[in-house]
Formats: structure tokens, sequence, C-alpha cells
């Protein structure tokens, strides 16, 4: 299970050491609890501090396992993709503050397309 936890943790510039998580990952049996830290990083990859500055905040993979920060974590439900990515968001919360169109402006638009 090793593998999966790596491929899935975001590439950034602290991620390295693959060797040394390797060693931890097997010294704390996480093969038990593979599951739930594969949930947790699931739901770290929605949050906004791993979202902001291209992942900037992202720690280190071999920090995360030597802290076992998914142990006692509250772990909710992943949103889908598209709530998550912050163009969308900002799209849907755009379109909800939209007013319709003036009439005048919607009748000049279709004459000016021949639909008078």
């Amino acid at each position: 299970m090793f593998e999966v936890f790596w491929k899935e943790w975001p590439s950034n510039p602290r991620k390295g050491a693959k060797s040394k998580c390797k060693q931890t990952w097997e010294k704390t049996y996480c093969d038990t609890q593979a599951d739930t830290i594969l949930k947790h990083l699931a739901w770290l990859k929605t949050t906004e501090q791993w979202i902001k500055s291209n992942g900037a905040f992202i720690p280190a993979p071999l920090v995360y396992l030597n802290q076992q920060r998914w142990d006692g974590a509250e772990i909710p439900d992943v949103k889908p993709k598209e709530e998550v990515d912050p163009a969308l968001r900002k799209a849907k919360d755009d379109l909800k503050n939209a007013v319709p169109m003036p009439e005048n402006v919607r009748l000049r638009l279709a004459e000016l397309r021949g639909r008078a």
C-alpha cells in the first residue's frame, strides 16, 4: 500500500526521501491503517491550505508519516472535484450574482444576429 500512498501524495518540492518514507511506513505498520491514511490524504488534497499557493503549504510525506497526522483526525467525506476547484466555485458564485440582461439589449443583440 505504500506505493499507492506515494503515488497519491501531491508532487511538490518537499516530496522526497521515498526510501525513508517506506521505512517509516513499514516500521509503524501503516499497512494496517492504509485505508484511513489514504482517505485522510484524499481529504487533505481538497483543503484550502493544500490548494493555495500551488501547494506551498503541503508538508513532506515523511513529516506526515512521522507525526501520524491521520491518527485521531476527523476525516470528512471528500467533496466532488468540481465543488473544490476554485475557478469553478468562483464561476458558480458569479452566476448567482448575475442580473438578467435588459430587454432592450437582448432585442438589439437578436437584431444584430438577424433574428429579429
